[in-house]
């Protein structure tokens, strides 16, 4: 049936997580202080998904070979065969194509510098797919491709940067670096059998059975970023780079805590569980999102803030139900 296909083409391209990559365009443009149509944020948006859609399908392509030396993903498009190589590719290369026209159309005046922009990002996203699980410490391509995203949102809107804006990027740089490294961990079972040696295995993490060894070395790793992390959430803050009321740092401590918490629990870790070790690594990717509305506030109203604070929830939501059957699959 049209409908299983589409449903197949759309799990390729994770749609389902897609609406982080999406607003962070959004974000950055937002911190810049300049007052912008909502057609411009849909704007970015839709070139966040395009964007997505190539570095994820790209991905799913590079690691055909090591995805199949695991069980847990035999249905994935590519590996059960719903989703032929050559489609996979033409997605790809259609996505880099549609990526670049609609930032001719769309910011037409901007290009100059947006086109280079985008094409870092395109270069160290594919770059990441390419050779991320045999090139030493290549979670720092994939938080490149990130932070030039960004920065794309950004001079979206105006050529001179604020620093908030750059304090927003380098959030989201910091926050792909960790989130990707310790989301290694989910692969970890066959990643080291396949050949491939990602950051948790290169710093020692073995799987023994049922058993998951974290070692050391890796948690220090992780706690540094996330040190850093913390840090550049509270500067603008400890620095008052932007007025803001008592209440938002309230709830940017609280939703800290939390991210804290949820890394902790995948840290601490003893029994090798795919699903729960996703499950905590999404639910610190969203709460570490939630935080960016309230860093902003000053630039949105209460209904702006409800809108990026709630509306990944609901899109996650509502695509996993529809791709999956559930808000929580084993993926």
């Amino acid at each position: 049936m049209i409908s299983d296909k589409i449903i197949k083409y759309l799990r390729l391209a994770r749609i389902h997580s897609s609406v982080l990559t999406g607003l962070t365009t959004c974000v950055v443009a937002v911190a810049t202080g300049i007052k912008l149509s909502i057609y411009h944020y849909i704007k970015l948006f839709l070139i966040g998904i395009i964007f997505h859609i190539f570095l994820f399908v790209y991905n799913e392509i590079c690691d055909i070979s090591i995805d199949k030396t695991s069980d847990k993903l035999k249905n994935k498009p590519l590996i059960d065969g719903s989703v032929k190589v050559f489609n996979a590719k033409l997605m790809v290369l259609l996505s880099i194509i549609l990526t670049l026209f609609l930032t001719f159309v769309f910011f037409l005046e901007k290009s100059i510098i947006l086109i280079p922009l985008i094409l870092f990002s395109i270069l160290f996203g594919g770059l990441y797919d390419r050779i991320g699980k045999r090139f030493l410490h290549s979670d720092y391509l994939i938080a490149s491709s990130i932070f030039f995203l960004a920065l794309y949102g950004g001079f979206s809107a105006t050529y001179d940067l604020n620093l908030l804006a750059y304090i927003i990027c380098a959030i989201a740089f910091i926050q792909m670096l960790a989130q990707n490294i310790v989301a290694g961990l989910k692969d970890a079972d066959h990643d080291y059998l396949a050949g491939g040696i990602s950051t948790p295995i290169r710093l020692g993490v073995k799987i023994k059975g049922k058993n998951i060894q974290i070692t050391k070395k890796f948690i220090a790793y992780i706690s540094v970023l996330k040190i850093i992390h913390i840090m550049l959430i509270l500067t603008p803050f400890v620095f008052k780079i932007m007025p803001f009321e008592i209440w938002q740092f309230i709830i940017i401590i609280i939703l800290v805590i939390l991210t804290v918490i949820f890394m902790t629990k995948v840290l601490t870790l003893k029994i090798f569980k795919r699903e729960k070790i996703m499950r905590a690594i999404g639910f610190h990717e969203m709460f570490s999102f939630m935080i960016i509305p309230f860093i902003i506030f000053v630039y949105i109203d209460i209904a702006g803030l409800l809108i990026l604070v709630f509306s990944p929830i609901v899109w996650l939501g509502i695509f996993l139900i529809f791709l999956y059957g559930k808000l929580m699959p084993a993926i």
